[in-house]
């Protein structure tokens, strides 16, 4: 066993998560990308943002500095979630491989940078390369410095006239004046919806540079001046047509060890400006049906450890007595085969435990590997066993071919791989994995709570390995909370703080309850996993397995959208099926839509519901509803029709189940159907004021619901409203 996870690992690029196989093998200078993610249909919205970094920049991690990659570096560990937030898909490319050609950059919604250093190869090869995209339509957003100030081999600078030159359709002037003599540094201006998001700016400004916005239809947000001299304001955060700007040192604060990170810069509100995104409808694995998805895992380790709260007990006997039995929840559960296998590790004792676990109807299985990797860079394992020598084949196919044997009921199957120890894995494993169409998980650390009180620390949605994807879990485990199983053992309770953090005011993550086996081992460590269960047994979730949650963020990368005439079509989205509008003051107009169950307001937001993978219509429009729609419900709905002048559906999913109905008359009384696998009954549910009829099911798999006699409310008169109108800009 090992507890081998750290908060460190956000910031040493040892973060892993689930994969799918995405794409070609990219050619020298080109980026990696998928000519399924190409925005170039027609209509079509170009969702991918191509991220560049310097492998020749080094970061400073708590191990000792590293060179950049493409998940170790500013971007991915803290711009990629906003952008992931809004819909955007982000790619990554070493300008050390070369530049991008044109027909490479076709589909790119833009290009993002995020520098460190001035030294690059060919600078002024480099800012031409930047003002081409803004000729040809692409967004450029630049955070810090802008990274080509001098040449690596020549070390030659081009000037300030090149450089505003160069990228002259920003219309930003570079002027310099640099000073960090904050006692001249003066703040003009700020804007308080883009600067001071999580932290104040200082009394003593960081430093000055001057940067002048020439374009009329610029916004600037942020400016300085110098005291000392005339003519001295400069624009330090601006947005426009072209893209956006932030300048280094005003962008995000980097506190002292341990390394906490908080915006001053608001990424959300930036990121949206400078890539023009405002109205785009977003893809969002955050929320099914209106409801907040929840889903729960358990990594292997520690199943065989002695359990404090009943001697003589392991750990794992303990969480399918008091966790797996006592919560009606789908909870992903897998295993490390040799911790299992009697013939290695394991026992009799060990093995018919791993088989009642994984029989539950409630219980999804999943591998944790065969002999636990630790580092899958370096390939070790927590179990070096005489004649097993290391092999990435072993480690994933053989430990499902192992569960699914050996372990598993007829009909059962492994749905999902956990990744093991540091989870930096690397192209081999997620290439076996594509092979086997199975999705992946762990990794990221996300948290958002006292210690660590920034979304800074939430993790994007995966991590770019070459040729393929790895999936984040949205929560950290309890090995953080507990400092890597030292104590306080209670500390996991404290994850509710990070579920409460990406809820409010914006909700960028589902709520994951993520944890080993040996928290059965010490009554402290129970008691807090129960209180977090507990926790989400109060909350209005849609419970879900994690490789649903998997395939929700491959449908995520996938996803095309485009506009039409009305309103936007959405396709190739596969198992996501929820899409958001951002400061939307209409519904849905459900009768010039297609494909969609209905709609819900959260937060100022618009969630649509999708019916399946097939292709989506979705017209915005301010009539109320003529027809009865879908508003909630906390489980996934399926055969969708409506039946004269009632609703038939499917409710399908692991416990109790519930739903709201919207558009119904004020105070209207309907019988619904309930044909569950007991049996069939009928139940009454009455229309609030609000039109909404509320019901609840049984735990039973599935629900069939019928429901008759359903009246709306009448529409006001006047022609239905088109498209997305009625968008309010507050």
């Amino acid at each position: 066993m090992t507890r081998a996870f750290s908060r460190r690992t956000l910031l040493t690029g040892a973060i892993g998560a689930g994969a799918a196989a995405l794409g070609r093998a990219a050619a020298p200078g080109a980026p990696v990308a998928a000519q399924s993610l190409r925005g170039d249909g027609p209509g079509e919205l170009p969702r991918r943002v191509l991220a560049l970094y310097k492998s020749s920049e080094m970061f400073s991690a708590v191990e000792g500095e590293r060179p950049k990659t493409a998940s170790l570096n500013e971007i991915h560990l803290w711009a990629q979630m906003p952008l992931n937030w809004l819909g955007l898909m982000v790619e990554y490319h070493d300008v050390a491989r070369g530049l991008p050609d044109e027909a490479a950059m076709a589909g790119y919604r833009g290009v993002l940078t995020w520098h460190q250093t001035d030294e690059i190869d060919d600078p002024p090869g480099y800012l031409r390369w930047l003002g081409a995209q803004m000729r040809a339509g692409r967004r450029v957003v630049i955070m810090g410095t802008v990274g080509a100030l001098r040449d690596r081999r020549t070390l030659q600078t081009p000037s300030l006239e090149q450089l505003s030159a160069a990228l002259g359709p920003s219309g930003l002037e570079f002027r310099g004046h640099w000073t960090e003599n904050q006692r001249v540094i003066e703040l003009r201006y700020k804007d308080p919806r883009m600067t001071e998001f999580e932290r104040k700016l200082p009394p003593g400004l960081p430093h000055y540079q001057q940067i002048v916005s020439r374009r009329r239809d610029n916004r600037v947000h942020l400016t300085l001046a110098r005291r000392d001299i005339p003519d001295s304001e400069s624009h330090m955060i601006v947005t426009g047509p072209w893209g956006g700007f932030a300048a280094a040192g005003y962008e995000r604060y980097q506190a002292p060890l341990p390394y906490g990170t908080k915006w001053w810069l608001n990424p959300f509100a930036f990121f949206e400006a400078a890539f023009g995104i405002a109205d785009w409808p977003r893809p969002d694995v955050t929320t099914l049906n209106g409801r907040r998805i929840f889903y729960s895992h358990i990594d292997g380790d520690g199943m065989r450890n002695a359990s404090e709260v009943r001697p003589r007990t392991m750990s794992g006997q303990i969480i399918l007595d008091e966790i797996l039995s006592r919560y009606e929840m789908p909870i992903t559960v897998s295993v490390v085969a040799a911790e299992v296998e009697s013939a290695l590790l394991g026992t009799a004792e060990s093995a018919a435990l791993a088989r009642a676990m994984l029989s539950r109807p409630n219980v999804e299985a999943g591998s944790h590997s065969f002999f636990h990797p630790l580092d899958w860079e370096k390939r070790t394992r927590s179990f070096d066993l005489p004649g097993h020598p290391y092999s990435v084949e072993k480690e994933i196919a053989g430990s499902i071919a192992y569960i699914e044997e050996r372990l598993l009921p007829p009909g059962k199957r492994v749905r999902i791989f956990q990744w093991s120890g540091a989870t930096n894995v690397t192209e081999e494993p997620l290439a076996v994995l594509a092979r086997l169409g199975l999705p992946n998980i762990n990794g990221g650390d996300p948290m958002f709570d006292r210690e660590w009180p920034s979304y800074a620390t939430v993790a994007p949605l995966m991590r770019q390995v070459g040729r393929h994807w790895q999936v984040y879990t949205s929560a950290s485990n309890e090995n953080l909370y507990t400092n890597l199983w030292t104590g306080p053992f209670y500390g996991f309770r404290h994850v509710v703080d990070t579920f409460r953090n990406t809820e409010s005011p914006r909700r960028v993550s589902p709520i994951n309850i993520y944890y080993h086996f040996y928290s059965g081992e010490r009554i402290a460590s129970l008691a807090a996993l129960r209180h977090v269960y507990e926790w989400v047994l109060r909350q209005p979730v849609a419970p879900i397995f994690a490789s649903e949650y998997a395939a929700m963020v491959a449908g995520f990368r996938t996803a095309r959208l485009a506009r039409t005439a009305e309103g936007w079509r959405i396709r190739d989205h596969g198992a996501l099926r929820t899409v958001r509008f951002d400061g939307v003051a209409t519904g849905l107009d459900l009768e010039h839509s297609a494909g969609v169950l209905g709609w819900s307001r959260h937060q100022g937001s618009l969630y649509v519901h999708l019916e399946g993978p097939g292709d989506a219509h979705i017209v915005l429009g301010d009539r109320p509803a003529s027809t009865p729609y879908l508003a909630t419900a906390s489980h996934r709905v399926s055969s969708w029709r409506r039946e004269g002048g009632g609703l038939g559906f499917r409710l399908s999913g692991v416990g109790a189940k519930s739903v709201d109905i919207g558009g119904a008359a004020p105070g209207l009384a309907v019988t619904v159907e309930l044909a569950e696998p007991g049996g069939t009954r009928a139940i009454t549910a009455r229309a609030s004021a609000e039109g909404l009829l509320s019901f609840a099911a049984g735990p039973g798999d599935p629900v069939d619901v019928r429901m008759a006699g359903l009246r709306t409310s009448p529409p006001p008169p006047g022609p239905i409203p088109r498209g997305a109108a009625g968008r309010s800009r507050s």
